[in-house]
């Protein structure tokens, strides 16, 4: 079987939400969300765990300074299980419009208009048309580009969409746009892992340029590997109130047991083996999602740097997080082999191989 034509990546560009909350000042504010005072103090140790000094949240555009009734989010007390799916999903298409529109303008000039196809990717907004309205009123989308969206696949839609275009579109210039907006889903509860997703997820927009003509970053390879004896460790789903993340505290172990396996197997079929590999990008899912990787897969010590600064400096950002991590090593214009791994519902294992010419 001839390979695919070589899928080449041009150009990353990210941006994020005007507003922020520091670690500090998300530990004054997000108790608004909690229904009791125990939960109060778990939010404020969970914060801490997390290891983030600062989030960048677009439910900070839709807050009025007194909590009045013009507030998305109120106080637990007025507002018990805060606002519904209808207002959030007015929030997505207000505050993900300019964000789009700002990774678009960053591409390299004309680019969009060549594209033949189009790959948006979201997993916090539940309508359609969705992004791709975002993306078309930003810049001229030629008509007769094929399109695809990639909706709840979570942490590994990124990578996912990186796949799709590597084997089902290669030999044509490919746009990808993911915008995680995933303030807008904050939950009222007093649920561990809710509350959980609460302190660690985080809002931002990417666009990814690609196409057959060289360049220093090659997409070699990708693959996907389910895990469905573990699906109910992570679920993402619609709920009255917003969109809903459910997480096993036996996620890390799970992953460590079965990256070994996954990853050898994704290697040795292109002739490589682990050591062989001189870049680890790994979706921070959490400091414990990291420490997990790293033993697992018996990576050094400074290995996943880039994945752990990423966090700590944005937070989870979801699928967009790993297009935030692949831009900051490429400015480093490194050499050699790249793989890069996220985890999503299902449970899934997304990896891609990229090969880095200086």
């Amino acid at each position: 079987m001839s390979e695919p034509p070589a899928c080449f990546i041009h150009a990353i560009e990210t941006t994020n939400p005007p507003h922020s909350l520091s670690a500090g000042e998300c530990i004054r504010r997000m108790p608004l969300t909690c229904r009791s005072e125990r939960a109060k103090r778990l939010l404020r140790r969970v914060v801490q765990l997390t290891g983030i000094d600062r989030r960048y949240m677009a439910a900070l555009d839709f807050q009025s300074p007194d909590d009045g009734p013009g507030s998305m989010y109120r106080p637990a007390q007025i507002q018990p299980d805060g606002p519904g799916m209808t207002a959030r999903s007015e929030a997505f298409e207000a505050a993900s419009a300019p964000l789009v529109r700002r990774v678009i303008e960053r591409l390299p000039e004309g680019f969009v208009t060549g594209i033949r196809s189009l790959v948006t990717v979201t997993c916090t907004n539940a309508s359609s048309p969705g992004l791709d309205r975002a993306v078309v009123a930003a810049a001229p989308v030629p008509a007769t580009a094929d399109r695809w969206n990639l909706g709840f696949m979570g942490c590994s839609a990124g990578l996912a969409a990186l796949r799709l275009v590597h084997q089902l579109s290669p030999g044509r210039d490919a746009l990808i746009v993911a915008c995680e907006l995933s303030s807008l889903h904050l939950q009222y509860t007093d649920e561990v892992d809710q509350l959980t997703a609460n302190v660690l997820f985080a809002d931002g927009c990417a666009a990814v340029a690609l196409s057959s003509r060289p360049s220093p970053t090659r997409v070699q390879a990708a693959r996907c590997v389910v895990l469905p004896e573990a699906a109910d460790q992570m679920v993402w789903f619609a709920a009255d109130t917003g969109l809903r993340l459910r997480l096993s505290q036996e996620l890390p172990d799970t992953l460590a047991a079965a990256l070994p396996s996954a990853v050898n197997g994704f290697l040795d079929a292109h002739g490589l083996r682990r050591t062989d590999v001189e870049h680890w990008l790994v979706h921070p899912g959490g400091p414990q999602i990291l420490d997990a990787a790293e033993c697992a897969l018996e990576l050094p010590p400074t290995a996943l740097d880039v994945s752990r600064a990423v966090l700590r400096e944005y937070g989870n950002m979801s699928s967009v997080t790993i297009f935030f991590i692949l831009k900051r090593l490429l400015a480093t214009r490194p050499e050699g082999h790249c793989m890069a791994l996220a985890f999503g519902p299902g449970l899934t294992v997304e990896m891609v191989l990229l090969e880095l010419i200086r």
